[in-house]
Order: structure tokens, then sequence, then C-alpha cells
């Protein structure tokens, strides 16, 4: 037990539908496509109108007239207003669901997260408990030695020190409440120091074409369109009538009416480009940002793996000492004394060792965690490889 490096399996005690926002998050992102795809379906309103008008002469001999008939409108409230305020809603109804998607996403990470530590806490609280009972003999053994004048108060205060961390520290640990379940990365976990992540570039341009953030700003962008235009008021009507006036018995016509405003467009481009720019600057702001934070949990990532690789060496450096200690007790030289001494001591520092290791082990799956939180992968290998050993 005390030569094992892997985190041993670890049940939580949440239920296993604690965890609400990864589920809603996945099934946002499945659902984006098909809600995009059905927003784009919706046909806006053609322009036809029927017409019609009726009216009585107050004199007797001149009768009544009428007209009705069939106009179709371009654009002042007729074909091109009705898909353009149809556009204007998809686009909101769009960007709605971006904005609730990327919010659900750092929901989610914070769920990931925080199982993350909750897994540190149970495996914590495990490792003390162990390290307190190996403790308590030594702790029992000082005091013997001390009585016997062996050894000082010093040497004994230490080992009651190491006896109240771990008691103190696992009492804390193991009072600790599961809100979530924990990762289920069992062996991603026992071989995280092999981990290898795909290039930065191949990252980025994954985060960048996943990124709900950037999403939106493209979105964002695309509301210059609705920008006020002269062709907003112009009014071109196709049409084709009955009539009948007062002195004329019916017929048929059919033309075009006008309306067009006076003025041009020229502020409005110019916002417009400005516009577009502002966008423009604003997305490449962002790609360099995540281009930055990809690049800084990558360093981090492989300074953790390198921690947790200089933390194995020492392992297996003090390993050895206790083995050579273990050896001297067994065929004792009168020139080397405290031979058991020392194999309690390397116990104990083994017992320290393998939690820095197991927690390492965490602190590695802490980064991944947020470095596939921007990349978004439909698969692991989108996001690393497992070196050989």
């Amino acid at each position: 037990m005390l030569a094992s490096q892997h985190v041993p399996p670890l049940a939580s005690t949440a239920a296993a539908n604690a965890s609400v926002n990864a589920a809603l998050a996945d099934r946002l992102e499945q659902q984006r496509e098909t809600y995009f795809a059905r927003l784009d379906a919706v046909v806006p309103f053609k322009g036809l109108y029927a017409t019609g008008m009726t009216d009585q002469s107050f004199a007797s001999n001149e009768g009544g007239r009428y007209a009705f008939g069939l106009e179709w409108e371009l654009y002042d409230r007729g074909r091109g207003e009705a898909r353009r305020q149809l556009d204007r809603l998809k686009l909101e109804s769009k960007t709605q669901y971006v904005q609730l998607l990327r919010d659900m996403e750092q929901r989610q990470l914070q769920e990931n997260l925080l199982a993350v530590e909750q897994m540190r806490n149970k495996l914590l609280a495990l490792l003390y408990q162990r390290e307190a009972a190996a403790i308590r003999p030594v702790l029992e053994r000082r005091k013997q030695e001390l009585a016997a004048g062996r050894v000082t108060k010093a040497d004994v205060a230490e080992i009651e020190y190491k006896a109240e961390r771990a008691a103190l520290r696992g009492q804390h640990y193991t009072g600790l409440r599961d809100v979530l379940v924990y990762p289920q990365a069992q062996e991603l976990i026992n071989e995280i120091e092999n981990v290898q992540l795909q290039p930065d570039a191949e990252l980025l341009e994954r985060a960048v074409a996943r990124s709900a953030d950037f999403q939106l700003q493209q979105l964002l962008a695309e509301r210059n369109r609705f920008l006020p235009s002269v062709k907003d008021n112009t009014s071109v009507r196709l049409y084709v009538e009955r009539q009948k006036d007062f002195d004329r018995g019916p017929y048929a016509v059919a033309g075009v009416r006008l309306r067009v405003p006076l003025g041009n467009d020229a502020v409005r481009d110019a916002v417009a480009s400005a516009s577009e720019g502002l966008y423009r600057d604003q997305q490449d702001s962002m790609r360099a940002a995540l281009a930055q934070k990809i690049a800084l949990l990558a360093e981090r990532l492989r300074l953790k793996q390198n921690d947790m690789r200089l933390l194995q060496a020492e392992n297996r450096m003090v390993r050895q000492k206790a083995e050579l200690a273990c050896y001297r007790l067994d065929h004792p030289i009168s020139s080397l004394p405290d031979s058991d001494r020392d194999v309690e001591e390397l116990t104990l520092r083994l017992h320290e060792m393998q939690r820095e290791i197991l927690t390492a082990r965490l602190d590695v799956l802490d980064v991944l965690t947020q470095i596939s939180a921007l990349v978004k992968p439909r698969e692991p290998q989108e996001l690393y490889s497992v070196r050989a050993r």
C-alpha cells in the first residue's frame, strides 16, 4: 500500500444526479445546430396583401364605387421588411442561445473543478488516516526512549507535531461533505504524468472554433445589418385590381405605386464600417487571449508533471535509504547506531511523499480540466495523447 503511487478508487457520497450543468451543457451543445436550423427554416411574410374598398355617393344619381385586388409590397411593411424583422429575431434568438451556452459552460467548469477538489479531499482524508496510524506506534516508542534517556524532548516533540497534524487534517478532510460525483477518470489520473498535450496551434484552432465568446462576437457583428437605412422607408407596390367608379362600369387595372424617401446612407455606412472594425479587433483580441491562456495552462501542466516526476525520483531515493536502513537493522554494525530510528523516520517520510505524489496527480488533472474547458474536445485524442511508459 505504501509503495503504490496510484490514486485508489474513491467513492463519492453525492447523489448521481447532483451535477446538472454538465448534462445541460452537453444537451445545449448537441441541440444548437438543430435549433439554429429550425430558426433558419422559418419563412418570412411574402408581402402579398388582399386589398379592397367600397363607398357610396350621397348624390342619388351617381351610385357607388368599389375596388378589390392584390398588392405585393417589396419593401416597407412588405416582403423586405418582414424578412428583415425575422432575421433580427433569428439573430437575437441565436445570441441568447449562445449566451446561455456560454454561462452553462462556465458553471460546468466550476462543477468539474469542484469535483476534482472534492476528490482531493477524500484522498487526503484517507492518506492522513493512514499516516496517523503509522505515526502512533512511533510516538509511543519515542516516549519510551525519552524515559530511557535515549532521545531528547525535541525528538519527541517533532513526532508529536506530525501526529497532531495528521490527526487534525484527517478529521478535517473526513468531515467534508461531497456535493458532486468524482470525475470518472481513474485510468487517466494514474498515468497523468505521461499525458502529452497536442500542439498549442491545434488547441488554439479548436478553442476558437468552439468558443461561445467568439461565436457571440460574430453574432453581435451581424447586428450592423439592422442599422436604419433609407431602404427601410422605401415602398414599391405591385398591384392588380378590379375597380368600378361612380360614372364608369367595372374594369381591371394593374400597376406600381412608389414611395422613395429623399436622403442617403452615408452616415449609416460609416457607422457600420466603424462597428465592423471594432468587432474584428475584439475577435483578434479574444484569439490572442485564448492563445495566451492555452500557452500558460500548457506550461503549468508541464511544470506540475515535472514536479510530480521529481517527487517520484525523491521517493525512489528515500525508498532506497529505507531499504538500506532495514538491512542495517537486520545486520547491526556497532559503528552505525539507531538503525531502527532511521527506518521509522524514513517510513514516515514515505507516507508524506505518497501523499504529495497522489495529490500532485490531481493538481495535473485540475490544470487539464481547465484546458479541456477551453478546447472542448469531442474525443480525448483532440486534447492529448498518452506516451508509452
